[in-house]
């Protein structure tokens, strides 16, 4: 008989597995997301575990996030896993109920593979998923020439290598620079420190310099065979010495040495500039679907509606020197704890 329960912390151990046994599920998908999301966005977690006398048959992770700007249940990335339409729809009901009796605007099911039946959608997103090859030089093989002479290019250029779990300033320093420049705040150092630790083994960070300074950097975050780049990004000065190019092959070479079958590539929009630098590399789209049920809002949530919404925000954030981003970065994003 098909139990579902609010999680417990005795239970997480056997979430964790359940997660990493389902072909795809997201790194946001495991426990330490949790304890990242409640401790940095004081956001509680609304966490419901369906199983049976076999084990865990699927898992519902939410946060309630309450502010001026709406109140909803939200997922991490992953969304609802569940073996079956059965066990979804029997994790949604609590869910629901939620919505119905604090009168929430919506819940928000993000950035899943699987499109649940019954529930309003949005599949403006798709992810790039790169198939890894057993080694290195096969791999190798599959680029086309322009993109080899753009990693020689880079690997040419003087950068140094590192990797490790404590390099969050260097990746937040890049980070900070680079979306300010397209006028998005971001957290400061210390979250991506605490995402580091939260993630556990499943993390590590791989920084780029140039003479002693980032210049490009990328946080990885593993599950199974699979791995993910939630953030990474070059400077812009660097661009003409191909650092992303350099990036994203030296994430991929530790892919396959660790024995990493796919490498998840992100959310992208549909032909955007970042979705074509991914299918360079060999990479296929794969729909990702946002999924709501609906509240006192009457309509999804759409891209447009949002950047348009943000747009005048936007423009002064470019305008901001480094030194006032920063802080001021931390404090903005602490509004949006749906958004990586």
């Amino acid at each position: 008989m098909l139990t579902v329960r609010p999680f417990e912390e005795r239970d997480a151990a056997a979430w964790d597995a359940y997660v990493a046994r389902q072909p795809g599920a997201n790194f946001g998908l495991l426990t330490g997301w949790k304890r990242l999301t409640e401790g940095t966005y004081g956001c509680p977690a609304r966490y419901w575990i369906a199983s049976d006398e076999s084990g865990v048959r699927g898992v519902l992770p939410l946060f309630l996030k309450r502010g001026p700007l709406g109140r909803t249940l939200f997922s991490p990335p992953g969304g609802l896993l569940a073996d079956d339409e059965a066990t979804a729809e029997a994790l949604l009901e609590p869910a629901r109920e939620t919505v119905r009796r604090e009168r929430l605007d919506y819940l928000e099911l993000r950035d899943q593979l699987h499109r649940w039946p019954g529930l309003a959608t949005s599949d403006e997103h798709a992810t790039l998923v790169l198939t890894l090859s057993s080694s290195a030089d096969e791999q190798w093989k599959r680029f086309d020439a322009k993109l080899k002479n753009q990693i020689r290019k880079g690997e040419k250029a003087g950068f140094t290598v590192r990797w490790g779990r404590d390099l969050h300033a260097g990746l937040h320093r890049v980070l900070l620079e680079n979306l300010r420049d397209l006028g998005t705040p971001v957290r400061g150092a210390r979250y991506f420190r605490t995402a580091a630790e939260a993630l556990g083994e499943a993390a590590e960070i791989l920084l780029l310099e140039q003479a002693g300074r980032p210049a490009g950097a990328m946080f990885l975050a593993r599950v199974g065979d699979r791995q993910w780049d939630p953030w990474a990004s070059s400077l812009r000065r660097y661009f003409a010495l191909c650092p992303n190019q350099m990036l994203y092959w030296e994430a991929i070479q530790r892919g396959i040495a660790r024995g990493a079958r796919w490498f998840d590539m992100g959310r992208s929009q549909w032909d955007s500039g970042t979705f074509k630098f991914k299918r360079q590399w060999g990479a296929e789209p794969v729909s990702l679907y946002y999924q709501y049920v609906l509240g006192r809002a009457r309509s999804v949530p759409t891209l447009a509606g949002q950047q348009h919404s943000f747009d005048l925000a936007t423009r002064l954030w470019r305008r901001l020197p480094l030194v006032l981003a920063g802080p001021l970065g931390e404090r903005a994003r602490r509004l949006f704890p749906e958004a990586l």
